[in-house]
């Protein structure tokens, strides 16, 4: 059986970071993590950092951030048919996504949020900082099965599962990001070509302690993700028929600023002006991460409808891919 694939558009990116950034003297004040500014950046490249406020939920920053993707589409909550959601850091009863549920599902309660009554929800779960590339791929499919909008919603809040007696608790930030994918017949196809691929061998390197707050073996993931991420971001480019060359820009995984520079070096692009980061600004926001970082440029103008983007990103199992697509209405490939 041969299923037809309609052409797609990201048609709209938002974001949402709320309250006042949190800088590095709220780690550098506590002797006990033995950190300092100078450690801090140099081992992760993170200056600062957002929380929601006490009392404010993933879905509470989730909503902000759809309203504001559905409006760059110029679409309203009810013409969505699809809301995927995805979130590393929701927990049951100890970090639910919002007040009253206990459960940690996101697309459901935005659902309710937004009213977006014909909307059939799920989550993309267990891929954490994979969770946009992977969503994109599952909206790509819905999308062939006659749905025409899929919203992506992306929300993290980290801080009610942290351990702050480990050093890496200064990496995470808080934060939501969505986009709309459309089909959009007729016309180029927008989600150029994705990769997916996993491996279960370090699947602990992320994880949930006894206690219910964060596990990430930082050296692990250091060793194992710069070459599939390259190894994935040239699959990607043969998949498309298409090299460095033909990119705008490149948002890779906001990880950590070793980790992004370990990726430049083996595609050979440590100093590429392309390559967007929001890192030092925001931290390593998980599944936020990349939709975020778009969002950003794309509403500072940087970002221009018909850019074609190359992203890579690698989260819990190890999970990870590379996705280039558009954004808006795809331009020829000649141009």
């Amino acid at each position: 059986m041969t299923v037809f694939c309609p052409p797609v558009e990201l048609a709209g990116i938002g974001h949402d970071f709320p309250g006042e950034p949190v800088r590095n003297d709220h780690f550098t004040s506590r002797p006990e993590l033995g950190v300092d500014e100078e450690w801090i950046l140099r081992h992760t490249g993170v200056a600062a950092r957002h929380w929601p406020p006490e009392g404010e939920r993933h879905v509470d920053m989730a909503e902000r951030a759809a309203r504001r993707a559905l409006a760059e589409a110029e679409l309203e909550p009810g013409d969505v048919d699809v809301i995927l959601g995805t979130s590393a850091t929701a927990r049951p009863r100890v970090n639910p996504t919002s007040p009253g549920n206990n459960y940690m599902d996101v697309a459901l309660p935005v659902q309710r949020r937004l009213g977006a009554p014909k909307a059939m929800c799920l989550d993309v779960t267990g891929v954490a900082c994979s969770g946009f590339l992977h969503a994109s791929a599952v909206a790509r499919g819905l999308i062939a099965t006659g749905h025409r909008t899929v919203l992506i919603v992306c929300a993290e809040n980290p801080r009610p599962i942290l351990n702050f007696s480990y050093r890496n608790s200064v990496l995470f930030g808080g934060g939501a990001a969505a986009g709309v994918w459309r089909a959009n017949p007729g016309a180029d196809d927008g989600l150029h070509a994705v990769t997916l691929h996993s491996d279960a061998t370090h699947y602990d390197a992320f994880d949930i302690d006894e206690h219910d707050t964060m596990v990430m073996k930082g050296k692990v993931v250091g060793e194992f993700a710069p070459g599939v991420l390259a190894d994935a971001t040239r699959r990607v480019l043969r998949q498309a028929d298409a090299d460095l060359d033909d990119v705008d820009w490149i948002i890779p995984h906001q990880g950590n600023i070793n980790l992004i520079h370990d990726v430049q070096d083996a595609l050979g692009i440590r100093d590429d002006k392309r390559v967007l980061l929001n890192i030092e600004r925001r931290g390593n926001t998980s599944s936020v991460s990349v939709p975020s970082c778009l969002s950003e440029y794309v509403h500072d103008g940087t970002i221009t409808p018909g850019d074609r983007i190359l992203s890579m990103a690698i989260g819990r199992g190890f999970s990870w891919g590379a996705m280039l697509f558009s954004y808006g209405r795809p331009r020829p490939w000649e141009q």
